[in-house]
């Protein structure tokens, strides 16, 4: 019995997929195991592969049987009657994460030498600012406990500083916290003075200075009953080191004469 198209009547030859009159969908091939299939149906009976059968109608497409479109040229060249594929359709690479870019080796030496003159200019600030010859010397001078003339910047320390006057000479005392000259800066003004003898210099190696000072000073004006004779003086101690300290002033007055 000859087969025709139930949708325009059209005759039919066994195993047509589309009606040659209308277009329309005359049987379904499952895309898994390829078998054909009425259209309409779901699910393929043999593998149970969705087939789209089922697929809500769109407008105009009520008239051709499961609901396809008309057969477009080109279609049946296709094995099952699928359109020809689209570029994109098939399978696409897996993603992968870009790979990291390596830095460039080029750019290192360039760190390294910004690197080095950053801490050549850290150290030039650092000596420029920072009391360098200070620091060293206090800190060898605590090492060799205070001695050597590279290393000790402090000066004696002066105390008990006594007077003994006569009529033209006077004994000046006093005593140091280290070995150190004598040697006394005197006048009856401080703007007019002299200096006695320099006694027990350590500088020039001739000796090692003392701790106990004595310096008698002579040719002096004795007082006289119609007034007394003032002098200022002040006493002066230099260690090995050249470190050399400086008394206040003070005053005495000489004694009277015997005439």
């Amino acid at each position: 019995m000859q087969q025709r198209c139930p949708n325009c009547g059209s005759p039919t030859a066994p195993g047509q997929r589309f009606c040659g009159g209308c277009g329309a969908q005359l049987s379904l091939a499952c895309p898994q195991c390829r078998i054909t299939v009425s259209p309409g149906t779901r699910f393929c009976p043999n593998c149970g592969a969705a087939l789209g059968g089922g697929m809500p109608q769109q407008p105009g497409w009520g008239q051709q049987p499961g609901g396809m479109p008309p057969q477009q040229p080109g279609w049946g060249q296709q094995p099952g009657g699928m359109p020809p594929q689209q570029p994109g359709w098939g399978p696409q690479p897996g993603w992968a994460p870009p790979a990291p870019r390596s830095q460039s080796s080029s750019s290192r030496p360039f760190l390294v030498m910004l690197l080095i003159v950053l801490l050549i200019g850290l150290g030039f600030l650092t000596v420029k600012y920072t009391p360098l010859d200070e620091t060293l010397l206090a800190f060898f001078k605590s090492a060799t406990g205070g001695t050597g003339s590279a290393v000790d910047t402090t000066k004696p320390q002066i105390s008990n500083v006594t007077p003994t006057a006569g009529t033209t000479s006077a004994r000046i005392d006093w005593t140091t916290n280290e070995p150190a000259s004598s040697q006394v800066e005197y006048g009856t003004t401080k703007e007019q003075t002299s200096l006695s003898e320099l006694l027990h210099d350590p500088t020039g190696g001739a000796s090692a200075g003392v701790v106990t000072h004595s310096v008698t000073l002579t040719g002096l004006t004795p007082s006289s009953p119609t007034g007394n004779i003032q002098y200022w003086y002040r006493v002066k101690s230099k260690d090995a080191a050249g470190n050399e300290a400086v008394s206040e002033w003070k005053t005495f007055n000489t004694a009277l004469s015997d005439t």
